[in-house]
């Protein structure tokens, strides 16, 4: 079943990503972890993890970045809008 780009931002209510394509948080831990027992790249309170489907269509491509905390990615490939 082959489902246009369209279908899934409407669907899965996804928004416009920072660094490209869609994304829409799936899962975010109730639980955190307070400052002072982070490293110092942290500046705040931050949850145990979080979860994100990730749609880019076309052309589109993500640049390889780091982030800062665990985070488990579905990625997605869509040819049309």
């Amino acid at each position: 079943m082959n489902k246009s780009a369209g279908y899934w931002i409407e669907k899965l209510h996804m928004v416009p990503h920072p660094e490209g394509g869609y994304f829409k948080e799936t899962y975010r831990s109730a639980e955190t972890i307070r400052k002072e027992h982070l490293p110092a790249r942290f500046p705040d309170d931050r949850q145990f993890s979080t979860a994100i489907f990730y749609l880019l269509m076309n052309e589109q491509c993500s640049k390889l970045h780091r982030i800062k905390s665990d985070e488990i990615c579905i990625f997605m490939r869509v040819a049309e809008l």
